[in-house]
């Protein structure tokens, strides 16, 4: 008998007799390989049970995250400031998608996992010594093989997982500091609100272009247009030798939107006459959309009410305005 006497393991004490007669009889007969085949193969059962429960908990994992990604999302956030609110729908919404890419394989992986397990599970008993003789001989990779490749996947998608996080957690604290940010400037004296700038004169705005490109770092050539201004109604000059040139059209309430002739006389002069490197269309109201699509094909920048509330009201630079969407 291949178990010694002295060991602390015992077969069970069956209750019937005829069965305890067959397992002691089985047991006595058992070869050296079969024993060391049954513990390889429940050893290996053991792991695999681990993996595809590491694997099922991984996949919960993402989809709990997942979900709290997109109720972020989807959240209505009132009490928040829209360019505020906007940034962090936006910020889980990239979450959102960089964990649907690892749902997918994380799934995957798990099917695959269970498959080789219920194999395992399906060829475990009498077959065990004949299974590990033809394994031995194989190049096919055995079912407890084939999750080896699985468990790395699964260790290297926890790594890109918490990355995700991290990066996520890293532009929650970038917005929050630029909300704190805003607000201080939002009480300061430098902030003007929609309202004050839509109760302005012409001439008020076009210096209230001066005024913010001013403070954004550039130097100011020309603060106000007039008679003979070809168009450019504030020139600012840039760190680096650039030439920012903005045309301002103001509206009053409920006026219409800007049209493709306004930005028709801009683009004929701000580049050949006034050498311009970063033409500004800046309206308190709207563009059309041929006007829009106007600029877009001659690289217009416009600034509409809504990013001149980042601009004016809420302390954006420039260069972050003309990249809003």
């Amino acid at each position: 008998m291949h178990i010694r006497e002295l060991g602390e393991i015992r077969p069970h004490r069956y209750a019937d007799k005829d069965f305890r007669r067959w397992i002691g009889d089985a047991i006595g007969k058992a070869t050296q390989d079969q024993l060391l085949a049954s513990f390889i193969y429940t050893t290996e059962a053991s792991y695999a049970n681990a993996i595809v429960a590491a694997l099922h908990k991984h996949v919960q994992d993402v989809i709990r995250e997942t979900r709290e990604a997109k109720a972020r999302k989807a959240a209505s956030l009132t009490d928040t400031p829209k360019p505020i609110a906007d940034l962090c729908r936006a910020a889980a919404g990239r979450l959102v998608e960089g964990l649907a890419d690892e749902l997918v394989e994380a799934e995957q992986a798990l099917e695959e996992a269970r498959t080789a397990f219920n194999k395992m599970r399906d060829t475990f008993g009498a077959v065990a010594v004949r299974h590990h003789k033809q394994t031995a001989k194989s190049v096919e990779p055995s079912a407890f093989e084939t999750l080896m490749p699985l468990w790395s996947q699964y260790s290297d998608a926890v790594d890109r997982i918490a990355a995700l996080l991290e990066a996520d957690a890293e532009e929650l604290h970038r917005i929050a500091m630029l909300d704190a940010h805003r607000m201080a400037f939002v009480r300061s004296e430098a902030s003007m609100t929609l309202e004050q700038i839509h109760a302005l004169h012409h001439s008020e705005f076009e210096q209230l272009a001066a005024d913010l490109v001013r403070r954004d770092g550039y130097r100011v050539r020309r603060s106000g247009g007039g008679a003979g201004d070809l168009g450019a109604d504030v020139i600012a000059e840039g760190s680096k030798g650039e030439i920012v040139v903005i045309q301002c059209k103001h509206r009053a309430a409920g006026s219409g939107a800007i049209g493709s002739p306004d930005l028709q006389r801009l683009n004929g002069t701000a580049r050949p006459v006034h050498k311009a490197d970063l033409v500004i269309a800046m309206t308190n109201g709207t563009f059309s959309l041929p006007a829009r699509r106007f600029a877009e094909s001659q690289k217009i920048h416009l600034i509409e009410v809504r990013r001149l509330e980042q601009w004016a009201t809420w302390g954006q630079p420039l260069s972050e305005v003309l990249e809003m969407v």
